[in-house]
């Protein structure tokens, strides 16, 4: 059976196609599928794969790296092989550490979106089956509905009202009816391919069936791939450290080319170039932060493995980053807010009964599968049903049917009953009563305080009216024209509690500075009935309705997004405008479950999605919850900000000191003819104070961090670094006054010890806002690395290797006030420092917003 392309099949029947295609209506068998997925494959549309390689190569070919490999190998060159080994060393355990933690983290991602493939039901055997769609092969009869992502290339064989949304290949964004009819003449467009299902476009509404006739590569989808390219999507706390990387590289060459000219300048003539040039490599080493891509990829690893404890499971690692920045989180109330375990709470009519077969009869599903289980306003309605109810039921047959739209609010159906054709709409009660013209004034005003009572205790309404039809014919009857003239009308009250979580939840959310809205297709009665039990609103005027929303300016548009909390009655659209105006001034997140919530997905800065949502929204979306609750998502937006804390941390941790070093010494290599450190001793602190770097992304983070969102704030980071970084540069410059007139060696050990033992320190005041000793405990490994660092400082020069290899003296005892007063000068001026700066922001900001 050869491949076909798609237009051969628009011009031929459904009967056709199945010959052409070796199937039939009941599917192929189980021995035909064996034999097909030989031949033809998996159902894949192959992607760039991530190998190992490729992980590896890019761990080298970082900006860092690359300057590290330059200057070993100029090491090599000039004989100096003990410190290229050492810079080889630590290329070693930067590239060797990144290199396992992205590729596990490669390795968990890819095996998370595997456990999150698409199912689709396929008839094989006559008997219908959920299966991974990668399973699928040509000649497969597959039944689609509302929500459903295309999964293969396929032709309709079947159709009821079934309209697909192909804006993903064509860019059209109206929906285009599909039929099962063969067309007039083949096409090759895809536009006009009316009876052509495309792989990755979306069933918008309606239901079919299809057969196969392309999988994986042979699609059309397959065949542009190459064409396309994934754009990988950089979080803010990337973006934020690639550019304090550059600014770290170009302040550093800059200042060396400064220095060379300056020592050029002063001795010219008796300048020794290969050991300036040397001198200068290793100061530079010492200033530039080669782990900083190891610990954003360690920060965000271990984010995601907290988040996935917790059933949170993150389909893009960088969008952890961005978690932590969210402060505004909209939401519809069911499933999140409530329990989503709706019940039949009462019902108003002249006949219960007859209104409650009425709304099961008209639902799309009446069985339940392991596959699709019931879920929501049909699960609540079957277990209202009695032994009596249900022998009724069986004597109605379901002739055609529409599905629920979000713009529509309503459906229809058309049942038969003993030579009795009736139409049945459902839906929203304001858009039912309007077409139920025998109702009289007095009794639209009892219905509408019945739906206020109910509503204001929290319950839902539902609508069922019905008409019978005096001439039914399938083919020709137009349900949407005949909607109009009911003539009988009941009502159903649901209730849905509210989970047990969601007041302390919401509580807890306004804690951490994140605004939560509403946004639901409910009344306005039940949003607000929610809204005021979780203490969200207190004035029911407040409550905006989708309508109004849409009805008003742009700037009164962007008014009600910033200072409403619950808007009712709202449709995808509407969603997607609120949230666009949310934009402007929050960074936004949003949970969407639904068929139409796919755009404001995208459009979003943080998507969240429920495992069982749509197909459609779940692809959108970039965090799934397997289980639907509020507090899983603000559990990601803490664990977000806890990845930007540490981030940020290490940023201050390692450039502060190292940028103090950096200028303290390479002042001193101009006073002295003898370089203040030499190359080896500057790459062993190097590596040295990197070591508890490592043990950043496992540090502890006090609630007093994360109480607000967070931004990759380079300017707070910027400022904090310069103010260390001077008061390392004074530290460093009392050692070299104090010891410049000693011994080289004396000079250049004393400057290791306090150099290598002043880091440390900095990594407990930068770890909090907070006097360092009211600060949470760190982490063990944190330290014990620490504690290794600083134990190594003070042996080391005591040591044969310390004098042989790294050219150390014995530290004299008359030495020791000095060292040890640097020491504690450091740690007292960069507290007070540190104290006082974020004292004198605290109070800028109280007086901006005392402005505002």
């Amino acid at each position: 059976m050869e491949n076909k392309d798609f237009s051969f099949y628009t011009a031929i029947s459904p009967q056709e196609t199945l010959a052409s295609l070796q199937s039939q209506e009941q599917g192929l068998s189980v021995n035909d599928v064996s034999e097909r997925i030989k031949v033809y494959g998996l159902n894949d549309i192959k992607e760039d794969e991530i190998t190992w390689f490729h992980i590896l190569k890019n761990q080298f070919l970082t900006p860092f790296m690359g300057i590290f490999f330059v200057i070993a190998l100029a090491y090599i060159f000039t004989n100096q092989i003990a410190e290229s080994i050492l810079i080889f060393i630590i290329i070693t355990l930067n590239v060797g550490i990144g290199f396992f933690q992205e590729y596990r983290s490669n390795t968990s991602v890819q095996l998370l979106k595997k456990s999150l493939m698409s199912n689709i039901t396929v008839k094989r055997d006559n008997a219908e089956h959920n299966i991974p769609i990668n399973q699928l092969v040509p000649g497969d009869i597959i039944l689609l509905y509302a929500g459903d992502i295309i999964p293969a290339d396929c032709r309709f064989i079947a159709t009821e009202n079934i309209a697909v949304n192909e804006s993903s290949l064509t860019g059209e964004s109206i929906d285009i009816a599909k039929t099962s009819d063969a067309l007039p003449n083949a096409t090759t467009e895809m536009h006009n391919a009316h009876n052509i299902g495309f792989t990755g476009t979306v069933i918008a509404q309606g239901k079919g069936a299809a057969v196969v006739i392309a999988t994986g590569q042979n699609t059309v989808l397959g065949k542009i791939a190459h064409l396309t390219s994934t754009a990988v999507t950089q979080s803010n706390l990337e973006k934020g450290s690639a550019a304090i990387a550059r600014m770290t590289i170009y302040l550093i060459f800059f200042s060396l080319l400064i220095i060379a000219l300056v020592h050029i300048i002063l001795r010219h003539g008796s300048i020794n170039y290969i050991d300036l040039f040397l001198f200068a490599a290793a100061l530079a080493i010492t200033a530039i932060p080669e782990g900083l891509p190891m610990v954003i990829t360690f920060c965000l690893s271990q984010g995601a493995s907290a988040l996935k404890k917790n059933d949170v499971i993150v389909k893009r690692l960088s969008a952890i980053g961005d978690l932590g920045s969210v402060d505004v989180f909209c939401t519809d109330k069911t499933g999140t807010l409530t329990e989503n375990a709706l019940s039949v709470e009462n019902i108003y009519g002249q006949s219960p009964d007859d209104t409650l077969i009425y709304a099961v009869i008209s639902s799309p599903s009446q069985t339940a599968t392991k596959e699709s289980p019931i879920k929501g306003f049909d699960l609540a309605l079957q277990k209202k049903l009695t032994p009596e109810n249900k022998q009724e039921l069986e004597k109605y047959t379901k002739l055609k049917e529409t599905p629920f739209t979000p713009q529509k609010r309503q459906c229809w159906a058309v049942v038969h009953k003993d030579e009795i054709h009736t139409l049945i709409v459902k839906g929203s009660p304001e858009i039912i009563v309007q077409k139920c013209t025998f109702l009289h004034e007095a009794e639209k005003e009892k219905i509408h305080a019945w739906i206020t009572q109910e509503e204001l205790q929290g319950n839902r309404i539902l609508a069922v009216a019905t008409k019978n039809i005096a001439q039914y014919n399938h083919t020709a009857y137009d349900i949407e024209h005949e909607d109009r003239d009911y003539e009988t009308l009941g009502l159903i009250a649901f209730h849905d509690p509210l989970k047990s979580t969601a007041l302390t939840t919401v509580q807890k959310a306004k804690q951490l500075g994140i605004q939560i809205k509403i946004l639901s297709g409910d009344s306005k009665n039940v949003c607000y009935t929610i809204a005021q039990q979780l203490g969200l609103e207190n004035n029911l005027d407040n409550v905006v309705l989708g309508a109004d929303f849409e009805k008003s300016s742009e700037e009164q548009k962007t008014f009600l997004a910033n200072n409403r909390s619950v808007f009712a009655r709202v449709n995808p659209e509407q969603k997607y405008q609120i949230i666009s105006h949310l934009q402007k001034n929050y960074s936004v997140g949003y949970m969407g479950d639904g068929i139409n919530d796919a755009p404001a997905l995208k459009i979003a800065h943080v998507s969240f999605a429920v495992n069982d949502a749509a197909p459609v929204a779940r692809e959108a979306a970039e965090i799934i919850l397997l289980r639907k609750s509020l507090s899983s998502v603000i559990l990601g937006i803490e664990e977000g900000r806890k990845t930007i804390v540490n981030t940020l941390k290490y940023t201050k941790m390692t450039n502060a000191p190292s940028f103090g070093h950096f200028y303290a010494l390479a002042i001193a290599s101009i006073i002295i003819d003898y370089p203040p450190m030499l190359p080896m001793q500057l790459l062993f602190l190097n590596l040295l104070t990197d070591l508890p770097m490592i043990a950043i992304s496992t540090d502890s983070v006090s609630n007093h961090e994360i109480a607000k969102p967070l931004t990759y704030d380079m300017t707070d980071a910027t400022i904090l670094i310069c103010l260390f970084a001077f008061i390392m540069f004074i530290a460093d410059l009392t050692i070299f006054l104090v010891f410049k007139s000693h011994f080289p060696t004396t000079l250049q050990t004393s400057w290791f010890m306090t150099s290598t033992i002043s880091e440390v320190i900095f990594i407990f005041l930068f770890r909090t806002h907070l006097p360092f000793f009211k600060a949470s405990k760190p982490s063990p490994l944190l330290i014990g690395l620490s504690l290794f660092v600083v134990a190594t400082a003070i042996i080391l020069p005591f040591t044969t290797i310390g004098h042989k290899i790294f050219l150390f003296s014995s530290p004299k005892l008359e030495h020791a006030p000095w060292l040890a007063g640097v020491i504690v000068f450091n740690l007292i001026l960069a507290e007070g420092v540190k104290l006082l700066y974020y004292h004198v922001k605290q109070k800028y900001k109280k007086t901006i917003q005392k402005s505002l």
